[in-house]
C-alpha cells in the first residue's frame, strides 16, 4: 500500500497528463516517503483544495512548477537535505527549501530547524530582499545559490562558517555589502555585483580555489589575498574601478584582468619566489594605466612564468601525447606593449623568420615559446586566430597549426604582447628542428567576430624562443643571481630592462628585455 512507498519519480508533460486534480491528502499515508521528484510542464497539476501535508521524513524534494503559493504549514524540514522548487508560484516558504526561478518569493524563511540542509538554491528570486540570519547557523550547508536575486542589497554575518563550500551572488546588482567567510569555501561568485571591497579576513579561506569578481565595483583587494594558498583561478575582468592588485598566492594558475582600465599597480613576490608560481594564463588586456615600473614587473613575471612552465611541461608525460583537438595554448600571457621582449632569441617586425638551431646544444626534444605583437583592433570580436606554418610540407605531417587566444569583446585599445606556449605548435616546430637545423616560420592572424567574420590583423612583431630543458638550471641560477645583485629583488620598483645593459656580458647568451 501507500505506507510502504519510499520514492516517487513522476515525469509528466502535456502528452501524458492533462489538468490532473490532486487531493489535499494525497501524501497523508506515505509516512516513509524519502524521495519525491515531480518534473514536468506548467499548469498540469492542480490542488483545488490546497495541500495539507508532506511526509516529514522527506530528504529530497524537487517539484517543477509547484502550483501553490506556500508549502503546507505542517511540513517540517528537519530531515530535508535538498529541496528544489524551480519556476514555482511560491511567495512564502516554510522551514527550509530551495526555490530557483521563483520570481514571486518575497520572504526568506527561518531555517534554524532545517539542520540537515546541504543545498539552498534561491536563484532568480527577483523580489527577494533579505536573507534570514538562520542560514549562517546551518552546520551542514554546503551550497548557497542566490544568483540573479536582483533586489538583494547585502549578505553579512560575523559568524565564520565551516561547511559552506559554494556561494554564488552572480548578478545581484544591488549587492554592496558582503562579509561572508567560510573555512571550507572552494568557489565564490561575485560577478556583476556592486561590492566595492572584500572583508579584511578574506584570506583566511585557505581552501578557496575559484574567485569570480568580473564586472564588480571592487576598488581594492585585501592584502590577505596572498594567504589564499589553494586559489587557482581569479577573474577580475572588467573591474573598472580596481586600481591596485596585491601580491597573490603562488598557487594561482589563471589570472584574468581583462579590461581593468583603472589598474595602476600590480605587486609580485621576489623573483626567486616567482620561480615557484604555477601560472598558466595571465591576461592584462587594455590595462593601459599600468605605471611603467609595474608594467615592467608584469613583463618580468611573464618571462619567468613562460620559461618555467615550458621547461616543466616538456618534462611531463602529457607533452608526448599531443591532443590535436585542443586549440587553446597550454600557457599564455598578455600585457600592453609594442616590442618583442629581448629575451626571445629570434624576433622580427615581419610576419616570418628563420630559426637556426645548428649551434644550439642538442636535446631530444625542444619546446618553443611564441610572441606576437598585436596592434589596436577597434572592431568587436571574441578571439584571435594565429596560423603558424612552415615553408614546405614535411612527409606525413601537416604544414600549419592554428592557435586561438580570447580577446576583449569590444576592442583592443592599444598594442599588446602575447606570449604563448602550445603543445601542438611545439611538436610541429620540433619535428622541423629534428629534421633540419634551420627552418622558416610564418604567421598570419585574424580576429574572429561574433558573426564568424574574419578581420585580418597585421602584426607589429613576431618572436620565437626555443626551450631546451638542459638549459633550465642555468636559467634558475641566472634569476637568483640577478636577485642577489639587487637588480629585481623588488621587481615592482626596479626596471630590470634598464639595468640589464650594464651587466649583459656577465651572462653570456642569456637575453632579457
Amino acid at each position: 500500500g501507500s505506507e510502504a512507498i519510499r520514492s516517487i519519480n513522476f515525469s509528466y508533460s502535456k502528452a501524458t497528463v492533462r489538468d490532473m486534480q490532486l487531493s489535499p491528502q494525497v501524501f497523508s499515508k506515505m509516512s516513509k516517503l524519502r524521495f519525491l521528484d515531480f518534473y514536468g510542464e506548467q499548469h498540469l497539476l492542480h490542488f483545488p483544495e490546497g495541500l495539507q501535508q508532506l511526509p516529514s521524513r522527506l530528504r529530497y524534494l524537487r517539484w517543477t512548477y509547484y502550483p501553490l503559493k506556500s508549502l503546507p504549514k505542517k511540513f517540517s524540514a528537519e530531515k530535508l537535505v535538498i529541496l528544489e522548487l524551480p519556476y514555482s508560484q511560491v511567495e512564502k516558504l516554510w522551514y527550509g527549501i530551495q526555490a530557483p526561478y521563483s520570481s514571486q518569493l518575497k520572504e526568506f524563511p527561518d531555517l534554524s530547524k532545517a539542520t540537515n540542509l546541504e543545498i539552498l538554491d534561491f536563484k532568480y528570486c527577483l523580489r527577494l530582499t533579505r536573507v534570514h540570519p538562520s542560514v549562517f547557523s546551518l552546520n551542514k550547508l554546503e551550497t548557497l545559490d542566490l544568483s540573479w536575486c536582483s533586489q538583494l542589497a547585502r549578505l553579512e554575518t560575523n559568524a565564520h562558517l565551516k561547511s559552506l563550500r559554494y556561494l554564488s551572488l552572480y548578478h545581484c546588482k544591488r549587492l554592496n555589502k558582503f562579509s561572508v567567510i567560510s573555512e571550507n569555501m572552494t568557489e565564490l561568485d561575485l560577478r556583476h555585483t556592486s561590492i566595492r571591497e572584500l572583508p579584511s579576513s578574506f584570506g583566511y579561506q585557505s581552501k578557496l580555489e575559484k574567485l569570480h569578481l568580473a564586472n564588480s565595483e571592487v576598488k581594492k583587494m585585501p592584502d590577505s589575498m596572498k594567504l589564499l594558498t589553494s586559489l587557482k583561478y581569479l577573474d577580475i575582468s572588467d573591474c573598472k574601478n580596481l586600481q591596485t592588485l596585491p601580491e597573490l598566492p603562488l598557487s594561482i594558475e589563471t589570472l584574468d584582468a581583462d579590461n581593468c582600465t583603472s589598474l595602476k599597480v600590480v605587486s609580485f613576490p621576489n623573483a626567486s619566489e616567482q620561480l615557484k608560481e604555477n601560472k598558466k594564463k595571465a591576461v592584462f588586456w587594455n590595462c593601459l594605466k599600468l605605471e611603467n615600473q609595474f608594467l615592467n614587473a608584469v613583463a618580468l613575471n611573464a618571462y619567468i612564468n613562460m620559461v618555467r612552465f615550458s621547461n616543466q611541461y616538456l618534462s611531463t608525460i602529457e607533452h608526448d601525447n599531443v591532443d590535436n583537438s585542443n586549440e587553446d595554448p597550454e600557457a599564455s600571457y598578455v600585457y600592453p606593449g609594442s616590442k618583442v621582449p629581448n629575451w626571445l632569441e629570434y624576433q622580427t617586425n615581419m610576419d616570418h623568420l628563420t630559426v637556426n638551431l645548428s649551434s644550439a646544444p642538442y636535446a631530444p626534444k625542444l619546446g618553443f615559446i611564441l610572441c606576437f605583437i598585436v596592434p589596436a583592433v577597434p572592431s568587436e570580436g571574441f578571439r584571435l586566430m594565429f596560423t603558424i606554418s612552415g615553408d614546405d610540407q614535411e612527409e606525413d605531417d601537416v604544414n600549419e597549426v592554428r592557435l586561438y587566444v580570447d580577446r576583449p569583446r569590444k576592442e583592443i585599445s592599444w598594442d599588446h604582447v602575447i606570449l604563448i606556449y602550445d603543445q601542438r605548435c611545439s611538436s610541429f616546430l620540433n619535428n622541423r628542428g629534428q629534421n633540419r637545423r634551420m627552418f622558416n616560420i610564418k604567421v598570419s592572424v585574424v580576429s574572429l567576430s561574433m558573426t564568424s567574420e574574419y578581420v585580418a590583423v597585421e602584426l607589429k612583431g613576431f618572436g620565437v624562443h626555443p626551450v631546451n630543458p638542459l638549459e633550465y638550471p642555468s636559467f634558475i641560477s641566472f634569476i637568483k643571481r640577478m636577485e642577489q645583485l639587487g637588480y629585481y629583488t623588488t621587481p615592482a620598483t626596479v626596471n630590470p630592462v634598464s639595468r640589464w645593459n650594464g651587466i649583459r656580458s656577465w651572462f653570456g647568451a642569456h637575453n632579457w628585455g
